[in-house]
Parts: C-alpha cells; structure tokens; sequence
C-alpha cells in the first residue's frame, strides 16, 4: 500500500474556499519504461490557461509552470488551481516525460480504448477532465485509465509562515523560519502573474498600486508549495 504526497495542507482541501478550486493531479510510473525519467522529471501538459488556471501555461510541459514533484514511490503530483468561473469547462491534458516526444496519448493508447481520453483530430489522444466545484484529487496510472491503487491520504506537510498584514495597503511581510528561503508570486483572480519576489526568512510584497480586492498568493521554499488568499484595501 502506497503512503503517498507531502504536498502543503493550504494548497489541497483546505476549508477556506477563495473563489477557486484546487485540483491535484498525479500520475504512477512503476510500470513506464519506454524510456528513463528525463531530467527535469514528469511532467504535465494541456489547455491550463484557457480554463482559468492560476499560473499554468498551455500545452509546454518544458516550462517550470508545469513541473510535477516526486512524491516517492514512483509517484509524480501537481496541484493546479483553478477560476470557479471555470468549473464544469472540460479540461485536456497528458502527463509528459520530459517534453514533448515522450508523452501519453499515442496510437492504440489505453487512455482513447478505455474511455477516458479523446482523440484531437490530429492523432493525438488526451485525457479529459470535467472542472469539478470542489478541491479534489486525480490521480491515474502512466498510459492508462486505472486509478492510483492504494491511495490511504495526503501527509500534510505545510510551510512555516505567517502574512502580515492581511488585509493589506502598502506592502505586506511573508515570515519564515530561519534559514528559509522562499519565492512569492502573487496572481489576479483571472490568473495573471502580479509580482514574484523572493528572500530569506521574510519576504515584502509590495502591494500599493495593486488595485483593491482579492488576490491569491503561491509560495515556493525547496520542494513545498502552499497558497492562500491576500485581500488588498
């Protein structure tokens, strides 16, 4: 039995719900071996930004936006958020290699024969997921309809800080333990970057000629990831 993820509790299945919904993907490679795993690891491609996703590019599993984390135990995850306005948009998707050339998705694959892919009318098959209205996890086997099997829970492991102030007006201080280093992009609810800053033990979010209303903040300290919500007077 598989005791997967050490993914951040703010990012997946939090209580608070900003006006997005979480959805973390994952994929199995025990049984992948058409080739090794490239360097710059597993990864994942589709039309992210058409459907509102936060800071997600479309279909270039090469940039950093689509990188997955090794979890262990030949498990690969991603958490990507998503604009409610989106929910219920149908999403494509294929989990990559690498880059392009060493994906799912090719003739006779079982994602098409299965049933849970499509064909885009280039040859290319990819797998299809409806936008759900709440956070949620899919997690799926390399080349392949079947579920991650043994699936017992998220080890919820978060990052240490704190946001002061929040709500904010001139700028606002993201606090860490010491030793941390941590970058902070802070993005629009269209999903469009703001600023990314970056430092040691604290970073200052300049936040005075942000326009006010809601913003949604991603922190990135070594493998960890976590979100949450920076409201702007």
């Amino acid at each position: 039995m598989k005791k997967i993820f050490t993914l951040c509790a703010a990012l997946i299945f939090g209580a608070t719900a900003f006006s997005q919904v979480t959805v973390v993907f994952a994929v199995d490679v025990t049984d992948y071996t058409a080739a090794p795993i490239a360097a710059n690891g597993i990864r994942i491609g589709g039309n992210f930004a058409d459907h509102g996703a936060v800071g997600v590019v479309n279909w270039s599993p090469s940039d950093a936006s689509c990188a997955m984390t090794d979890q262990g135990n030949n498990i690969w995850a991603i958490a990507v958020t998503f604009a409610s306005a989106n929910v219920g948009d149908t999403l494509s998707f294929k989990f990559v290699n690498g880059n392009w050339g060493t994906n799912e998705g090719a003739t006779g694959s079982l994602i098409a024969t299965d049933g849970c892919g499509a064909d885009d009318g280039g040859g290319n098959i990819n797998r299809q997921l409806v936008i759900p209205a709440t956070n949620s996890f899919v997690g799926k086997v390399w080349e392949s309809c079947a579920d991650i099997t043994g699936f017992v829970g998220l080890e919820e492991t978060a990052i240490n800080y704190s946001v002061a102030p929040n709500p904010t007006e001139v700028s606002t201080n993201f606090t860490f333990a010491a030793g941390t280093e941590a970058t902070v992009s802070l993005f629009d609810l269209s999903g469009k970057l703001v600023s990314t800053t970056s430092g040691v033990e604290k970073v200052t979010v300049a936040t005075e000629n942000l326009n006010s209303g809601s913003y949604i903040y991603s922190i990135a300290s070594g493998d960890k990831v976590a979100t949450g919500k920076l409201m702007k007077k």
